[in-house]
């Protein structure tokens, strides 16, 4: 039942436990996740910026129809493609799906790589106003070379903290500092509400950055092999894909050239790599600043270790 906990205004009183699997793309949470969950009978919540559009599925590497029928997940295909979607937004439904385990007492695992929406779960949401829709026009106008000097002028603690290569989180805060002539920093730092899942344990697969680039170039390969540019052709088809914020994601803008006929799929493939190579990377810098990790040592691509999960199984437990 949600109501306030010893952890202050918008915490919960869990009535069974949760815990978080983190780790950056192609690392083998959603597997860790999903043995986890056949353990203990868990549910699973997605923490991923981009599983919330409908559509998108081979390029995000969605679960399938399959794991979904045999293991009830959240927070997937939340809005269509060219909706916006805020990290309030985000906390707004995560709201609503741990008040419905609680009235169910089911445990779950919050599975993902989507440092902003495991940070407002966890450290809250600062109170700022919404952007404002002309202001954010000027600003997406911007190189992202131009958004991150500004931000570095006017707020260098938040910019300290940030991945500089985020363009709607760049966005997000100039128009904070345009809007309140106040910094996102001092708006964290003095007026957030506190995160439901405050102090829930945290484990983070962490794998060598070499070794992992292997497997995101064979899940590259497979996910074009099993549809990726059928998907995005049908994708392309929609009204206002070209500007949506789906279209964000990694690799939908590289298959779109390749069903545009302007670049061959091998070459597309190298490039979805490269990106998510250093993505990946950026997902390793911050899960070093992740307070309280467990790191569960696991290979990427190999056969997940019997005592991670027994590990993660006890601790789901209570």
């Amino acid at each position: 039942m949600a109501g306030e906990g010893v952890g202050g205004a918008g915490r919960l009183e869990l009535a069974a436990p949760v815990i978080f699997i983190l780790g950056p793309t192609a690392s083998g949470k959603s597997r860790l996740a999903m043995e986890v969950a056949r353990k203990t009978g868990a549910e699973i919540c997605s923490v991923d910026a981009f599983q919330i559009y409908r559509g998108l599925d081979i390029g995000t590497a969605k679960p399938s129809a399959m794991a979904r029928k045999e293991i009830r997940h959240h927070l997937l295909d939340l809005v269509e493609p060219e909706q916006p979607f805020t990290a309030a937004d985000y906390l707004k439904s995560a709201g609503a799906v741990l008040e419905d385990l609680q009235k169910r007492k089911k445990s779950a695992v919050w599975v993902g790589g989507t440092g902003l929406y495991h940070k407002v779960l966890t450290e809250g949401l600062a109170k700022a106003p919404g952007t404002d829709m002309k202001v954010a026009e000027e600003l997406e106008a911007r190189s992202t070379a131009e958004l991150v000097e500004e931000i570095r002028r006017v707020d260098p603690e938040w910019s300290g903290q940030a991945d500089l290569q985020n363009r709607r989180r760049l966005i997000r805060a100039l128009a904070v500092w345009r809007q309140t002539a106040r910094k996102m920093s001092s708006w964290q730092r003095e007026e957030t509400v506190a995160g439901p899942l405050a102090g829930a344990t945290t484990f983070a697969l962490v794998p060598d950055l070499d070794a992992l680039v292997a497997v995101i170039r064979s899940r590259v390969a497979g996910m074009i092999q099993d549809g990726w540019v059928e998907e995005v052709r049908k994708l392309r088809e929609r009204e206002g894909w070209r500007a949506c914020p789906g279209g964000r994601a990694i690799g939908y803008r590289e298959i779109e050239l390749v069903v545009a006929g302007r670049l061959g799929r091998e070459e597309a493939g190298d490039k979805i790599v490269a990106a998510s190579r250093a993505y990946a990377k950026r997902q390793l810098t911050w899960l070093k600043r992740v307070p309280n990790l467990t790191v569960i040592e696991a290979k990427p691509g190999q056969s997940l270790p019997a005592t991670g999960v027994e590990k993660l199984a006890k601790a789901l437990a209570g």
